[in-house]
């Protein structure tokens, strides 16, 4: 299996709202995996004034089939107007890893 069938995906959030946002994501298999990076400094402009705030930083891993939907999830979850979601396509991965996270991000009554 390819690496370029999964996403990873990259979101900013507060810390207070990680735990919430990745059991959701996880419990409706939307994300296979979340890595969180605590203490993230973000500085940025919104709404004409420049702001600080202490964010985490999360990792995530899908399917690329899932991608959209766990982006569509994450922006109805998300306490942000405008939360920061990237996806991107890994050129390389372990298959093993690529053939979890495709396993793991099935929807429910799915099979091979």
């Amino acid at each position: 299996m390819s690496a370029e069938s999964i996403r990873l995906l990259i979101m900013t959030c507060p810390q207070d709202q990680v735990d919430r946002l990745l059991d959701a994501l996880l419990a409706e298999r939307l994300i296979a995996c979340g890595n969180v990076v605590a203490g993230v400094a973000a500085r940025y402009w919104w709404q004409g004034a420049l702001c600080s705030d202490s964010e985490a930083l999360v990792v995530m891993e899908t399917a690329a089939s899932r991608a959209d939907a766990a982006m569509r999830r994450i922006v109805a979850l998300h306490p942000y107007e405008v939360p920061k979601i990237l996806g991107f396509t890994p050129a390389l991965g372990n298959p093993d890893y690529v053939a979890w996270v495709q396993a793991e991000t099935r929807p429910p009554n799915v099979t091979e």
